[in-house]
């Protein structure tokens, strides 16, 4: 008995093709190795597909929101409580009050001039909360709200662009 003899012929035969008097049994095989290994080089990365994050624009945390130094800035505050907010740039100049329901505005420069620290507290010592806004590229919103535990007390705004609030 050959081995002939013993294989079905429902068996599937490699296939062979004749390349240049040569033949060739698994180039099939072999092309769809390479295609399948090459593929994933030929599609675009999912990181360069992606877009950037819109930036955040409304009640931002201090994380969310970057200048770029030598940026011209705008920083609002917008008093929304019920009570009268003192201001104070620190190391430079005493600000008015921040009545009840009004706004104040400051502009500067990132980076030009020392890193820009307000201070702020309620004249009762009430708790207030701050929150960001970057309605624009250039302008930071501080909206200043009553809080009902811990108080933010100072924006900072760093020479290298960064926002933190205390």
């Amino acid at each position: 008995m050959t081995m002939a003899q013993t294989v079905p012929q429902t068996m599937a035969q490699p296939c062979s093709i004749q390349f240049f008097g040569h033949r060739l049994q698994y180039l099939p095989s072999c092309i769809a190795a390479l295609v399948a290994t090459l593929l994933p080089l030929a599609a675009p990365s999912a990181q360069a597909v992606e877009q950037p994050p819109s930036p955040c624009v409304y009640q931002c945390s201090s994380n969310q929101i970057r200048f770029v130094p030598g940026q011209p800035i705008t920083i609002e505050f917008i008093n929304k409580t019920n009570g009268l907010v003192q201001l104070e740039r620190i190391l430079d100049l005493h600000l008015p009050r921040l009545m009840p329901q009004t706004d104040f505005v400051i502009e500067t420069v990132v980076g030009a001039d020392d890193e820009m620290s307000l201070v702020f507290w309620d004249e009762e010592n009430r708790a207030l909360r701050a929150v960001l806004h970057r309605p624009d590229a250039q302008t930071l919103q501080v909206e200043l709200l009553p809080s009902g535990h811990d108080s933010d007390r100072a924006v900072h705004v760093a020479n290298d662009g960064r926002v933190l609030v205390y």
